[in-house]
């Protein structure tokens, strides 16, 4: 009996004392307002984290394109935001003080799909054709970089069209083949494999590097929060990295995309908190880019991206994962 009691005392004095350390982490650190998108799969850590971060003082607020978490960044509307390499190239331009933090997923995403039907059947059938990307974004790099390497750039029609109606420029035949990323390629690919496919060598142009980021000023303010974050990233991360099926039946329904096809896109991501050099090669590749197409400053070229990256967060919770 007095063993039993004893027992009872020390799983309670175990519960109370969890209990403790619970509530005095969530204390450590001041509430966190994060950008991010749902839909996007570049993002899905942050997506299957949405119900984690609703109990982990993160205030989650969901957004619809890169455009808009940046633009929240940097209007300092959140704390921290999700963004690919590219809005956070132009942003950089404006505010110095941001700061990468890590890397969510590098991602072989982008790429041109093509109507079979309209006689495109190799990229010299362009020539004369129309071709659909929302204009100054990654997509223009991508449809730009894979014509010029080609030979083919100036005998191409560019058209400017939103993501969004890419697909129903597509199907109705206003435009021959459009450049986007996942999930909108397979989304059409699907709709007809017979008549639209990914044209061969489009998805080699870029590799999409997917960052989280904040300011320089707030790593200072709320250090263990960002730190927080990060962790539950890390966590999320392992959960898809191994297929978790509850995971995936979540970012199934967060994003409308079924699991099926979900298992033919998630191979073409990357998924790893971490920080390394292929954020710094590819902005460097887009300056150059950017500055010949008078996207940015021609003083981009002279930026010193090292500068814009914090891995001392990281270093803290995932050394192994700092390779800088």
């Amino acid at each position: 009996m007095k063993k039993t009691v004893i027992l009872i005392l020390v799983i309670a004095g175990i519960v109370l004392a969890g209990i403790f350390i619970y509530q005095n982490d969530k204390k450590e650190y001041k509430e966190l307002s994060y950008a991010y998108i749902p839909t996007a799969l570049v993002d899905a850590p942050s997506t299957i984290s949405s119900e984690k971060f609703k109990n982990e003082n993160i205030n989650a607020k969901p957004f619809s394109t890169g455009i808009e978490t940046v633009q929240a960044l940097i209007g300092d509307a959140v704390d921290v935001a999700t963004l690919a390499e590219w809005p956070f190239l132009l942003s950089s331009q404006k505010r110095k003080d941001l700061r990468i933090v890590a890397i969510i997923s590098v991602a072989k995403s982008m790429g041109m799909v093509v109507n079979k039907d309209k006689g495109i059947n190799s990229i010299q059938d362009l020539e004369g054709k129309s071709v659909g990307f929302p204009q100054g974004t990654s997509a223009q790099y991508v449809y730009e970089t894979f014509l010029n390497s080609n030979g083919i750039e100036g005998k191409v029609n560019a058209v400017s069209l939103t993501p969004p109606n890419l697909q129903p420029s597509m199907v109705r035949g206003d435009i021959d083949a459009m450049v986007i990323w996942q999930p909108f390629l397979q989304k059409l690919i699907q709709t007809n494999p017979q008549k639209f496919y990914l044209m061969k060598g489009s998805d080699d142009v870029m590799r999409v590097v997917y960052m989280v980021v904040t300011t320089e000023s707030y790593i200072k303010s709320n250090r263990e929060g960002v730190k927080h974050l990060l962790k539950t990233l890390i966590q999320s991360t392992e959960k898809l990295n191994t297929k978790d099926p509850e995971y995936l039946q979540m970012l199934s329904n967060k994003t409308n995309i079924d699991i099926a096809t979900l298992n033919k896109l998630l191979p073409l991501f990357d998924y790893n908190i971490k920080l390394d050099n292929t954020i710094i090669k590819t902005l460097q590749k887009l300056s150059i880019w950017a500055e010949s197409s008078g996207l940015a400053k021609p003083n981009v070229l002279k930026q010193d991206w090292n500068q814009f990256i914090d891995p001392s967060i990281l270093k803290e919770i995932a050394p192994e994962n700092v390779k800088l």
